[in-house]
């Protein structure tokens, strides 16, 4: 109890910390889809790049990138697919065999296995519903179309999900995440110089994510594969390039384009 009591204290007092410093206007990139970047002041300066859209009118998919030496980079990934935005997926093994780290499907082939974790949660899209789940919800069939396994959660029904503790300071970085309202608004996004608890609080602090109500929020692939691209109704590109070849993408596409 007074663990949780001390968690709770600690949870109120960081959210008070950041506020909106600026944010851009949305830029439409077709189809209700909107980009916009923030400037956020607290115990850090941070900026998120943000992609908005409705599943309604949007469906999300995962490409992937099988081969290191044929990788596509997110915009050649994003011209391909006819995407209105791309951003990069789960972890992967970078120094290795660049495949995937736990349960990838895209487009129904599947790559490695789920591996269960108390943090550990995914993007899952199931008869061309999409959804955010927990590693406890996740209940495999073959009709799951599209899954990315990541982790940790930083927002589970609007409430803060503590990330792993660690005996270290945590490390400020640049982070990838995808968040949902749960009743159809979605968004995939990008913060600098955060720490995954710090950017947990951010997102649910009022009045900085303003576009939708953040009730469930999943960190993705972090550090040099932190990477976002969309492109504007009018034709202009938007690219925040990761440092290195990823393994994976989210892909933000048209539902009217097949």
């Amino acid at each position: 109890m007074k663990w949780l009591l001390c968690l709770l204290m600690l949870t109120c007092h960081a959210q008070g910390q950041w506020r909106l410093e600026s944010s851009s206007k949305a830029a439409s990139v077709g189809h209700g889809a909107v980009y916009v970047v923030k400037q956020i002041s607290g115990p850090a300066k941070a900026e998120i790049r943000l992609v908005v859209f409705d599943e309604k009118q949007c469906r999300l998919r995962v490409v992937v990138n099988s081969d290191r030496k044929t990788a596509l980079s997110l915009d050649e990934l994003g011209l391909a697919e006819n995407a209105l935005a791309v951003c990069n997926g789960g972890y992967f093994h970078a120094g290795g065999d660049f495949g995937p780290a736990g349960l990838e499907i895209a487009g129904g082939v599947r790559q490695d296995k789920f591996t269960a974790g108390p943090w550990v949660g995914g993007l899952m899209v199931k008869q061309d519903n999409a959804s955010l789940v927990w590693e406890n919800e996740f209940r495999d069939s073959p009709d799951i179309t599209e899954f990315l396994q990541c982790s940790p959660w930083l927002i589970s029904e609007g409430r803060v999900w503590p990330a792993p503790p660690s005996k270290e300071p945590e490390q400020r970085n640049h982070r990838t995440f995808i968040i949902t309202d749960t009743e159809g608004r979605w968004a995939i996004g990008t913060c600098k110089r955060t720490g995954l608890l710090e950017l947990a609080h951010i997102l649910i602090t009022p009045g900085i994510i303003s576009e939708l109500k953040v009730t469930r929020a999943l960190n993705l692939d972090g550090g040099p594969s932190t990477g976002l691209w969309c492109r504007s109704a009018d034709g202009r590109t938007q690219f925040e390039k990761p440092g290195w070849d990823v393994r994976n993408v989210i892909a933000v596409v048209p539902r009217d384009s097949e």
